[in-house]
């Protein structure tokens, strides 16, 4: 059986604790403070991001670095036989693009999966691929699976438009309209993209109108399911219960890191589903 390696970037939201407990190998993002360059869990952490986002800092994000990127597979490929690499999705991000096109190099010993996985669901799928390896399933094999089966779809509730404003994604007039008006925008995210789907007058009202868009029209026994929030943890509680009560379905928790978090701001709330990939 081949030695595969599992690997993502730091978009997943994943911490260097749990990489390391589940055997993923993480390609950290450049972030960037009033024009000063870090990266995520090297040298800017969560904390920091909050801080600065409370503090109406500019905070952007960057693709990993392309040396970074190809001297990890070199790394990899020392030990293992083959690199199994699930970035972040291409329509929000150019890194799938790019890997895509340098991985031709490798004659075949890296993959690259061409996903619509955004946050934590990334890590979700790193776990299947690995359970469908030991299964016996080959890389193609795997890839092909997530490509044509897998399936993200999520609603975002920031709890304010500060940093989309900051960020330049809505215009300071459009922001300064919104709050007057206490309009709460509901996101979602869907075939790896993200897109204004409704608004409503209240957050209250934002979270039950999220949760009601993400359960529409399916089984929710076809799906694993997820909460996710930044720095919200109080709310992101009460809305788990909630999610679990309409669905008859676990709910898992998990946090947005820096990367995410920087685009959509402290105290955005995430429901998510990922179809069960049957195999």
């Amino acid at each position: 059986m081949k030695k595969i390696a599992l690997m993502c970037d730091s978009s997943a939201d994943i911490t260097k604790e749990q990489a390391k407990e589940l055997d993923i190998h993480v390609i950290r993002m450049p972030i960037s403070m009033n024009g000063k360059e870090f990266i995520e869990e090297e040298t800017i952490f969560d904390k920091d991001i909050i801080q600065a986002l409370k503090n109406g800092d500019q905070v952007k994000t960057a693709q990993p670095i392309i040396g970074d990127l190809t001297r990890m597979w070199d790394d990899l490929l020392q030990t293992y036989d083959e690199v199994f690499y699930l970035p972040l999705s291409k329509a929000l991000s150019g890194t799938c693009h790019v890997a895509i096109g340098l991985a031709d190099a490798y004659e075949g010993r890296v993959i690259v999966v061409d996903s619509e996985y955004v946050c934590y669901p990334v890590v979700k799928m790193l776990q299947t691929a690995r359970k469908m390896f030991e299964k016996g399933y080959t890389s193609l094999q795997v890839k092909e699976k997530l490509e044509k089966e897998g399936s993200l779809f999520a609603v975002l509730i920031p709890e304010n438009l500060t940093t989309l404003k900051n960020g330049g994604r809505i215009s300071p007039a459009a922001a300064a309209l919104a709050g007057l008006l206490k309009i709460q925008p509901l996101l979602k995210v869907e075939h790896g993209a993200i897109d204004l789907v409704d608004k409503v007058r209240t957050l209250k009202k934002a979270y039950k109108e999220g949760i009601a868009y993400v359960i529409k029209d399916i089984d929710p026994a076809e799906y694993d399911w997820m909460i996710i929030d930044a720095d919200n943890r109080e709310v992101s509680n009460e809305l788990k219960l909630q999610l679990e009560e309409v669905i008859h379905q676990p709910v898992e928790q998990h946090v947005f890191k820096a990367v995410i978090m920087s685009h959509a701001g402290p105290g955005t709330i995430g429901f998510g589903r990922i179809k069960k990939i049957r195999y």
